[in-house]
């Protein structure tokens, strides 16, 4: 039975292996493209840490990142402007 069972499972495995095949293959650069980057553990000399995400997801990360470095910055700027 546990025979008749791995064939049955290996059989669907391969018809569903062209239907995996056949998607296409996305530019480096397309949104919905998929990037993973290593990153550095906090904390640890040799440990990194790979993250898988869309280009647009990086790019939002990215955007999130700008916009909080310039709110530091301005809210750092107007505590030491004594004309406020």
């Amino acid at each position: 039975m546990r025979v008749l069972k791995a064939v049955i499972a290996s059989g669907l495995f391969a018809l569903a292996m062209p239907a995996l095949a056949e998607e296409p293959k996305l530019d480096r650069n397309d949104p919905n493209a998929v990037r993973c980057k290593r990153l550095t553990v906090t904390g640890s000399l040799a440990r990194k840490e790979r993250i898988c995400k869309t280009n647009a997801e990086w790019r939002a990360i990215s955007e999130q990142q700008n916009r909080d470095a310039d709110d530091l910055i301005s809210r750092n700027r107007a505590g030491m402007n004594p004309n406020g």
